[in-house]
């Protein structure tokens, strides 16, 4: 065999594994995953393009998993009909993140998403921030202070459906510890109690802040941060 046919030989082969694996597998993961939450005191049992797909125990949630495209939910509890919607499941447009939704059909409960932090201090991080220690206006510093507290949670809005693509731990609790030599971050959507949902949000609107109000601020994200899993 002369070297030139060898190495057509090799290619050749190249080719054929790279047609093989990008058949097998895509950049963008196609099956989109839907997280049905269950606020109610009944189970809720879930029908999905016609046919039975999950039953959800009161508190609890299920994850489902569809391709793209549009699909029917028909969502009973008891002899009542808690939503019949159709809702179009968007492919991933981004490499190696699946598409997440969060469904709660009675509205009812509402979500937060926070970054679990490994080996940082909240407040003090906020504090030592390299522009910080130069403004001397106490105003700006507290305005400044009080929107970095804000950004430690994000609230989702009251719909029935979110996307949350990108988020590490849906309704799961993240790790405990991870073994890392520097920080380390996990993002995590859980449930919040509604009314720290409402007091969150009316905090929000403050637009400058007492030294009272980032203490409040600061101890309502330890009180909500210590109810999520």
């Amino acid at each position: 065999m002369t070297p030139i046919i060898h190495r057509l030989r090799l290619v050749a082969i190249v080719v054929l594994l790279l047609a093989t694996i990008a058949a097998g597998c895509s950049l963008t993961p196609r099956d989109v995953w839907i997280f049905i939450d269950n606020a109610g005191a009944k189970p809720l049992v879930v029908e999905v393009d016609g046919h039975l797909a999950t039953k959800v125990a009161p508190g609890e949630f299920a994850k489902l998993s569809y391709p793209p495209g549009e699909h029917r939910f028909h969502i009973t509890s008891g002899d009542e009909v808690v939503c019949d919607v159709t809702k179009n499941l968007e492919q991933s447009d981004r490499i190696g993140v699946g598409r997440k939704y969060v469904f709660n059909p009675d509205k009812t409960n509402r979500y937060q998403t926070y970054q679990a932090k490994y080996g940082v201090n909240r407040l003090a991080g906020v504090m030592q921030a390299g522009l910080l220690k130069y403004q001397t206006d106490p105003v700006i510093k507290r305005q400044y202070i009080y929107r970095q507290l804000l950004k430690e949670i994000k609230l989702l809005p009251s719909d029935a459906w979110n996307d949350v693509t990108g988020i590490d731990y849906v309704l799961t609790p993240p790790p405990a510890y991870v073994m890392s030599k520097g920080t380390e971050r996990r993002s995590v959507l859980a449930r919040v109690d509604p009314k720290l949902y409402e007091r969150l949000e009316s905090m929000a609107k403050i637009e400058k802040p007492s030294d009272k109000d980032i203490d409040s601020l600061d101890e309502l994200i330890d009180e909500i941060l210590s109810e999520s899993p």
